[in-house]
C-alpha cells in the first residue's frame, strides 16, 4: 500500500494510511447493493412512486368486489390499470373513487386498511373517504368522480387520461 500525498492529508487529516483498492472496492460494491436494494424495495422512488398515466375512465362491476356489497366496504379496483384506484362505498347508493397515491411524496399504492387508507412510506393515514388524517400529507387523496348505476350493478369512475 502506497502512502498518501501531502495533498490527500490536508484534504483528509484522518486518512493517514490511505484506502486501498480492497476496502475502496468493498466499500463501492456495498454502496451499490444498497443502492440496488432501496430501488427494489417500493419505498422511495423511484420504486414506489407514481408519476404514470391516471389511465382515463374505468368502469367498476360490483358483483366483482364482495367488499363492496355493504355500506362501508372498500376495494381496489383499477385492475393493474393505469393509478391504483379504490372505491368507498359511502352509503347504498353512494360511492367515492380514489387514487391511491399518496400527496406527500407520491407512494403508490398506499395500503387499505380497517379504517381507510395507510402510507407505509411516510406515516400518512387517510379516511375512508380519502380526507388526510394524520402524517406528512398536506392534503387528502385525490378523488374522482363516480357514477353508480343501480340497474347494472356498476360503477362508472372518471379518471383523467
Amino acid at each position: 500500500m502506497t502512502e498518501p500525498t501531502e495533498a490527500v492529508l490536508k484534504a483528509c487529516p484522518g486518512c493517514k494510511h490511505g484506502v486501498d483498492r480492497r476496502t475502496f472496492l468493498s466499500v463501492a460494491a456495498t454502496a451499490a447493493v444498497l443502492a440496488a436494494l432501496d430501488a427494489c424495495s417500493g419505498l422511495t422512488s423511484p420504486g414506489g412512486s407514481f408519476n404514470g398515466s391516471y389511465g382515463g375512465p374505468l368502469t367498476v362491476t360490483l358483483a366483482n368486489f364482495s367488499t363492496l356489497a355493504t355500506v362501508g366496504g372498500v376495494a381496489r379496483v383499477d385492475g393493474g390499470s393505469g393509478a391504483p384506484t379504490a372505491l368507498y362505498r359511502s352509503s347504498a347508493t353512494s360511492f367515492v373513487a380514489l387514487a391511491m397515491v399518496c400527496p406527500h411524496a407520491g407512494f403508490a399504492p398506499v395500503e387499505i386498511t380497517s379504517s381507510g387508507f395507510f402510507c407505509p412510506a411516510h406515516g400518512s393515514s387517510f379516511s375512508k373517504s380519502g380526507a388526510r388524517q394524520s402524517g406528512p400529507s398536506p392534503t387528502g387523496l385525490l378523488a374522482f368522480a363516480a357514477t353508480y348505476n343501480s340497474t347494472t350493478g356498476m360503477v362508472a369512475i372518471s379518471r383523467p387520461a
